[in-house]
């Protein structure tokens, strides 16, 4: 070899040994590799195998357990068969890098007794370990049709007192019951917490200790999204797509009593879930048809995974920022709220909802339309081209059945209904109905015009001939970023 043969194989091997060192890095660090919402690896973040799945191939398959499908351990993992619909093996199939769950209006399926009214199958994947605390992230898509798509975890089972549950998510792709008029679902995402614990109340209302609903700025069943809860021993922090939706402590999960016990049940080790159900909460399940389950009606998965923090891994480097509503817990009076027709400040500190709770800020809330209409609104400021969230908690004490399946309904629902909205920031006005009757959170994410340094936010039951009265409190507005 000669001299100059020799020096240009050295510089060959110098040039290719960076490139492979990187492809190995890469396997084990890399950017898609991170959580969506920290690629600087401030938590210092190690996958976790047993939770984790690019649905890429076959080989991780051994960490799921498919409803339906035994193995070893009974068909069916904690005794669940499907809501409104029978989980089956062959509703679950992987291709081109994607798990796909696949709804069918299926008359002529087996179903199990109790079974196939409606005649829906459906599927579910279950982990096989059990997680406790992680960084959970899923990029998917939900299906056109009333069922959902959801991602969620929940507690061992009966016989161990853990049935605890925290959901993600839980989206529902379309709309169905011309009664339940809730045409916007497909774009509200539903975070909550459950205590399935048999001790305590049967009622499902009696079960839900944490609620919010958010609403989108996007369409679920449109496009690929990337989702993420940061569960800790002190927090749950919320992710849309690298912008974090809500922060839910244990001090305030604590804080919103069900039968005396506090909400924070989440302290255990619990199965990792993706599956597809029908809500019939959503609406009644004799207004479903055949034709709502054509070929759309894939909840389509492109990737799960799941970290542990570091050691030294950082923590709280994305809380929202300051408040931007004057006035909006309502201590004293209306001060910084422009208001018409009936709103006044009440005091709700003592009464009783459904549930066992006071979940109000302080004793006062603002009360709209107590035998009337009224309205209330405020002025903030913003910043141009801002991504912002608006948050309150709200209640329409007179609305009944909200939640009772339909098919253990004793009385016709009756909704009265209030509204959450902004609007004059640049971008077409944007509302949230609420009809539930204890205070539950909600939410709505906007963005600000290229020129608006001012929004509005109001609060009101005009919206329709369904107001009635509303409760008000909590009240915020911050500015949030994207961690990306």
């Amino acid at each position: 070899m000669s001299f100059r043969a020799f020096y240009l194989l050295i510089f060959v091997m110098n040039l290719a040994a960076p490139v492979s060192r990187s492809v190995a890095q890469s396997d084990d660090l890399c950017a898609e590799c991170l959580p969506h919402t920290d690629p600087e690896n401030l938590g210092e973040w190690q996958v976790q195998n047993a939770f984790s799945d690019e649905f890429n191939d076959e080989t991780r398959s051994s960490i799921w357990h498919v409803q339906g499908k035994d193995d070893g351990q009974g068909p069916y993992y904690n005794s669940n068969k499907g809501r409104n619909s029978q989980f089956i093996p062959e509703a679950i199939s992987q291709s081109e890098g994607m798990l796909r769950i696949k709804s069918d209006w299926n008359p002529s399926f087996p179903f199990d007794e109790g079974y196939g009214v409606p005649p829906i199958t459906t599927g579910a994947l279950i982990s096989k370990e059990l997680l406790k605390y992680g960084y959970m992230e899923i990029k998917c898509r939900v299906g056109k049709s009333p069922m959902s798509g959801a991602f969620w975890a929940v507690g061992n089972g009966q016989s161990t007192g853990n049935r605890g549950e925290l959901d993600v998510f839980e989206h529902v792709g379309q709309g169905w019951d011309s009664q339940k008029d809730n045409a916007d679902i497909s774009r509200t995402m539903q975070m909550s917490i459950h205590n399935w614990s048999r001790s305590l109340n049967d009622n499902l209302v009696n079960r839900r200790h944490w609620t919010q609903k958010h609403s989108l700025g996007f369409d679920v069943t449109d496009g690929m999204h990337v989702y993420a809860a940061d569960w800790t021993e002190n927090y749950i922090k919320f992710y849309v797509d690298g912008t974090l939706i809500r922060t839910l402590t244990k001090e305030e999960a604590d804080g919103v009593k069900l039968n005396g016990l506090g909400g924070w049940v989440i302290d255990q080790g619990q199965r990792v879930w993706i599956d597809c159900e029908l809500f019939d909460w959503e609406g009644r399940v004799s207004e479903l048809k055949a034709d709502m389950f054509g070929d759309e009606a894939v909840f389509e998965v492109d990737y799960v995974r799941v970290w542990k923090r570091g050691s030294d891994g950082k923590h709280g480097q994305d809380d929202h920022q300051a408040n931007l509503i004057r006035n909006g817990n309502f201590q004293t009076n209306l001060d910084g709220w422009e208001t018409q027709g009936t709103v006044a400040i009440q005091d709700v500190s003592k009464w009783k909802f459904w549930k066992d709770n006071n979940p109000s800020l302080d004793p006062n809330a603002m009360q709209i339309g107590a035998g009337g209409t009224g309205s209330a609104s405020q002025v903030i400021s913003v910043e141009p081209n801002t991504k912002y969230l608006l948050t309150a908690h709200l209640r329409t004490p007179a609305t009944t059945g909200t939640l009772e399946p339909s098919n253990l309904r004793v009385k016709p629902v009756v909704f009265h209904a209030g509204w959450m909205g902004v609007e004059d920031h640049g971008s077409p006005r944007l509302t949230r109905k609420v009809f539930h009757n204890w205070f539950q959170s909600y939410s709505i994410e906007f963005t600000t015009g290229s020129a608006n340094e001012t929004a509005t936010v109001f609060f009101n039951n005009t919206e329709s001939q369904r107001g009635g009265l509303l409760h008000v409190d909590g009240v915020t507005v911050t500015k949030v970023d994207d961690l990306r």
